[in-house]
């Protein structure tokens, strides 16, 4: 009993904690956001950026700390989409010119040093952080994606402060003014076996507006309290190709020099295949899932929407270009289980009308509602939803001159969910289920318990003429459909 009174205990008083926690990174974030949008009213996918400026290098002179000024010439690169950076650096030293090269796609990189030529593979991670901050609104958006780190320290001489981590025991300190909303520094901690805690810092200064971007005519690096690079931006382009002749990438290994210029994206699956006039169910094979879209006479109707905002709006693409003159209206869903309910979120920002039940309204609206602002897929503020409710135990019918569906409730004989829809298109005798169905591709009948009898006893006892039922999940491993003759089989297997 004592240990139930302190777990309760314990999960009352970190309430307000994970409270805290919540607001200050929405307060970071807003601040974020807010920096990106000042930092140009368009933000190019593609940038190319050359400096010239001096390194104040520190190294084995007559006198402690003397340094020696290395002229330096720079170019970075940039390409959103295809998720490539490039860093080419050219130093002045000892009359001779040194280059210094990397080029990353993703999570892989290719370097080569100053003093040493050695093509060298290795993790990108770091040198994310070191292209970012050559250009701040490449460190904006390195911050943001990396803003589940993201912290609100407060404010500081006209600044806010913020916080990021882009792997442990890095946390980068962002100053942007309260004033412009610009970046104006940064502040690394660091750590050298000689001067001990140190931070790593970048300051940029006088921001010119650049076609719509604002960029600084200036960077100094600092390092051990010192300047130790200070830099001059003398031309930027926004029409430069990965794997171009403007990036010098010919000592980079040909496999990887042609995966450059390929744009990644994350994207589903999706099989459309007609099974019955005005019916097409889509397969997801990345999910192992199906859901059904069904064209009436001026819009279209989804049935399904499982996890996924990405995959969801992806949904939505493809039925927007399949039907180009008829809009989703209408999201029908069995039941509230995520890989039947979990992406409606995906359809907050529409006029759409959720058909559903009574008992999943609380719930629906808490997820409608939520952020997602960690989210890879950007999705809007959510509108005014509308519902459309089938009564339990009842049906309700939708229709209009090319389509009917109707939908029944059945979830309490089912022992799944409490409130459960079955959709039955009486033009196409067709029958569509959540999950309570199983039909083996080799035809043998298998128990169904009492989800294959809620189904079998809604059939016969309402005379429904069905020819096929479908079912959304699974995909794979299940025949295409099954028929009521399947279903009588399975429901005598004791």
């Amino acid at each position: 009993m004592r240990f139930v009174y302190l777990l309760t205990t314990l999960l009352v008083s970190t309430t307000p904690l994970l409270a805290q926690t919540i607001a200050n990174y929405q307060k970071a974030l807003s601040v974020l956001q807010k920096a990106i949008s000042a930092s140009g009213k368009t933000i190019p996918t593609s940038i190319l950026l050359t400096s010239k400026g001096t390194i104040h290098n520190l190294g084995h002179y007559d006198i402690p700390e003397k340094t020696n000024d290395i002229p330096v010439d720079e170019s970075v690169a940039y390409f959103q989409d295809e998720q490539v950076a490039y860093l080419r650096s050219v130093i002045q030293n000892n009359g001779g010119s040194f280059i210094r090269s990397a080029v990353s796609k993703s999570d892989s990189l290719y370097t080569t040093g100053y003093y040493n030529r050695a093509l060298v593979r290795t993790n990108s991670q770091e040198f994310g952080y070191e292209a970012a901050k050559i250009l701040p609104i490449k460190l904006l958006q390195f911050a943001y994606a990396n803003r589940q780190s993201l912290r609100y320290l407060g404010q500081q001489d006209n600044h806010f402060l913020l916080s990021f981590s882009y792997k442990s025991n890095d946390a980068v300190t962002m100053y942007i003014s309260t004033k412009t909303l610009l970046l104006d520094k940064i502040e690394k901690l660091g750590y050298n076996d000689q001067y001990g805690d140190v931070a790593f810092v970048s300051v940029y200064e006088g921001y010119e507006d650049k076609n719509g971007l604002n960029v600084p005519r200036t960077r100094t690096d600092y390092e051990f309290g010192k300047p130790e690079r200070e830099m001059t931006y003398t031309a930027i382009r926004f029409d430069a190709k990965p794997d171009s002749s403007d990036l010098q990438l010919r000592w980079v290994p040909a496999a990887f020099r042609n995966k450059l210029p390929e744009v990644n994206r994350k994207i589903e699956s999706l099989v459309f295949e007609t099974i019955a006039p005005n019916l097409d169910l889509v397969k997801i094979t990345s999910q192992n899932n199906k859901v059904l879209v069904a064209q009436f006479g001026d819009h279209i109707a989804l049935f399904e929407s499982p996890s996924g905002l990405g995959l969801n709006q992806q949904i939505l693409s493809e039925i927007q270009k399949r039907y180009p003159q008829k809009p989703l209206r209408q999201v029908f869903l069995t039941h509230h289980h995520p890989d039947h309910a979990g992406g409606i979120r995906a359809f907050a920002t529409l006029p759409v009308t959720f058909i559903t039940t009574s008992g999943n309204e609380a719930y629906f609206k808490k997820i409608l509602a939520t952020n997602h602002t960690l989210s890879e897929t950007r999705v809007g503020v959510e509108k005014n939803v509308q519902f459309d409710f089938v009564p339990v135990e009842g049906h309700k019918s939708y229709r209009d001159k090319l389509t009917e569906v109707v939908a029944y409730e059945i979830g309490k004989s089912t022992s799944h969910t409490v409130e459960h829809l079955v959709y039955y298109f009486p033009e196409q005798k067709l029958v569509w289920s959540g999950d309570l169905l199983f039909f083996r591709p080799d035809g043998r009948a298998l128990p169904t318990g009492d989800r294959g009898k809620a189904v079998y006893n809604l059939i016969t006892s309402n005379n429904l003429a069905v020819d096929k039922i479908y079912t959304a999940w699974p995909l794979n491993g299940q025949a295409a459909y099954g028929t009521v003759e399947d279903l009588r089989k399975s429901v005598k297997i004791k």
